[in-house]
């Protein structure tokens, strides 16, 4: 007695107002992207690609070694470049050699070159290290002699002490080993010790490249005890003068070498004025004397003096940054951090995540927190535990980290398992992710609140500014010009709409309110119920620029996924959407 009813679909009107970029994960919240390219957070929360970069006339094979200090540093061609100016003098002999720049003072220090130069002054340039080799036949002096280099005028070489000394009578003591020099004393009516003695070597230009107070090894002595690790006391052109004792004055046309050494290290930082760096080979870190760059082995038992420790973890170092005051040392599975002002140091060890191998330039600080690359992700670190901030990256492996500062941004270039390149970037203020591209970086340096980054274009390296001439308002080319990037390619691949909604529903009409610029061009394609295949809604070229409504019709489904790609200046402020469901058995 009663006909068939039919059912009524329920209609609900949801609008997404806020983009949340991207996450390549499984299930993701619908105003999100599981796949990207070129887009970014700046005018969040609207959907917005990324600002345009810039592409200097500097390029070639051998660029390389990015670093900022009052200029844009670089090397190219085996010459160094300092605010788009070749410094003469300067050369790189090997120019595929991965180079580590360093801030002290003036000075810009480079490794493993182990070179410096002097930012105020061109002219003053050259090697941490020193060496002086004397010419086989030449002749070699070594004397007693006063701490300043004066040699004594007399003293008495005996066994037994002189008879009738007076006031000030010197004797080396030759009754006792090592032998000692004494000075008698008319108020004590003895002999006693001086506290200590001196011997200066003599040969033509042994002094030149060394200075007061370098720690220094000597070799080729005829007598041993001078051969080895010695401070120098005193500095002349043609003469150094050592702590030491001898009892009669050498004189030898033996070779000898002078040589101030400077540690092998793998990663340097600057911190508290001295240079620090580690040595995976011999599981050690170091420091130099303060304000000195050039000494690392002088230990004289003060507050200025160079430092040196063994640590006792497993494995290679794989990144050195200096963060709040301290200086971190890490491997893939610790931190090692440095406490004290002075020597003798405490080494802190933190068994946390550490630094990927390979992926040292990854550690990168944004406002006052430290990013890097782990073996299980990125990581942000505030001297405590490390947070992993990559889920939204998904279950990729990425190795290789070179990462950069940009304000409020952390960019990253990583490598896949294919080897592919990544350009990633976290917005820490609004804790969203966004992928640019694919384009290769090697290296970054942020400059009056600019990003440089060097990238392999076409196979050549090339120096460009990520993130537009304009931004801020301070750029100044003291290089040797630019072109702007034109309009580039963009997307943005939604995840699949309705999964959240158990019932079965499909989205009867959607509407984009978007802004463009005149000659944008934009595509709108869909997929239905996760069937793999995209299929074309809207394609069109914007004939002004201005505020659209974009309308939408969905064919009936129960899932939706959409791609939004196109080329220029465009912007979605809201994405309005109909959902009619039914039961969870029948639309």
């Amino acid at each position: 007695m009663y006909k068939p009813k039919l059912d009524t679909l329920q209609v609900n009107r949801d609008m997404i107002t806020a983009f949340g970029g991207y996450r390549n994960n499984k299930v993701i919240d619908e105003n999100c992207f599981t796949f990207e390219e070129n887009m970014s957070s700046d005018s969040f929360p609207v959907f917005s690609p990324r600002n345009k970069r810039a592409f200097f006339n500097v390029l070639g094979e051998s660029l390389h070694g990015l670093f900022s200090k009052n200029k844009i540093c670089y090397i190219k061609d085996n010459s160094l470049y300092y605010g788009g100016e070749k410094i003469s003098g300067i050369y790189f002999p090997d120019t595929e050699r991965k180079r580590q720049f360093v801030s002290m003072g003036a000075k810009v220090i480079v490794f493993p070159d182990k070179f410096y130069f002097n930012t105020a002054d061109f002219s003053d340039y050259g090697y941490l290290e020193a060496e002086f080799n004397s010419v086989e036949g030449t002749n070699v002096t070594a004397s007693l002699c006063k701490a300043d280099g004066d040699f004594y005028s007399d003293y008495t070489i005996s066994a037994t002490a002189p008879e009738n000394a007076v006031n000030g009578t010197l004797w080396l003591d030759t009754s006792i080993t090592p032998n000692e020099l004494k000075q008698y004393s008319e108020s004590i009516s003895g002999w006693f010790s001086l506290a200590e003695t001196h011997v200066r070597i003599t040969c033509g230009g042994i002094g030149k490249g060394f200075k007061q107070y370098d720690g220094v090894f000597i070799s080729g002595m005829s007598e041993d005890s001078l051969n080895g690790a010695h401070i120098l006391r005193d500095v002349g052109d043609d003469y150094i003068t050592i702590t030491g004792m001898i009892t009669n004055t050498i004189n030898q046309t033996a070779k000898i070498t002078v040589e101030r050494k400077i540690p092998d290290m793998d990663f340097i930082c600057e911190n508290g004025n001295r240079l620090w760096g580690c040595n995976s080979q011999n599981n050690e870190i170091y420091a130099s004397k303060l304000g000195d760059p050039t000494n690392f082995n002088c230990f004289m038992g003060i507050s200025s003096d160079s430092y040196a420790v063994s640590v006792g973890t497993d494995g290679e170092f794989t990144g050195a940054i200096s963060y709040r005051g301290y200086v971190l040392f890490f491997k893939e599975a610790c931190v090692h951090k440095i406490y004290g002002m002075n020597p003798p140091y405490t080494v802190n060890t933190s068994y946390i995540r550490g630094v990927q191998k390979g992926s040292g330039l990854s550690l990168v600080i944004v406002n006052e927190t430290l990013y890097y690359k782990s073996p299980k992700g990125i990581c942000a670190f505030e001297g405590g535990v490390p947070v992993c901030i990559s889920q939204d990256l998904g279950d990729e492996y990425y190795t290789d980290g070179v990462a950069g500062a940009l304000g409020d941004k952390y960019y990253i270039c990583m490598s896949d398992k294919y080897k592919k390149r990544h350009l990633f970037v976290f917005d820490e203020g609004k804790r969203i992710w966004h992928r640019e591209d694919e384009m290769n970086i090697l290296e970054f340096a942020t400059h009056n609140c600019n990003l440089y980054f060097i990238a392999e274009i076409d196979g050549v390296k090339r120096l460009c500014l990520a993130d537009g001439v304009n931004r801020y308002g301070n750029f100044t080319n003291e290089l040797s010009g630019y072109v702007e990037e034109e309009d580039f390619p963009w997307y943005a691949e939604s995840g699949p709409w309705g999964l959240s909604v158990p019932e079965n529903k499909y989205y009867s009409k959607i509407v984009f309110r978007v802004y463009g610029k005149k000659g944008s061009f934009v595509k709108i394609d869909f997929q239905t119920d996760l069937n793999g295949k995209w299929e074309t809604q809207k394609e069109l070229r914007l004939d002004k620029t201005g505020s659209f409504v974009l309308p939408f019709i969905s064919p009936r489904c129960d899932t939706l996924k959409i791609r939004i790609s196109g080329k220029g200046e465009f912007n979605i402020y809201s994405i309005s959407r109909e959902i009619q469901t039914g039961s969870e058995l029948n639309v």
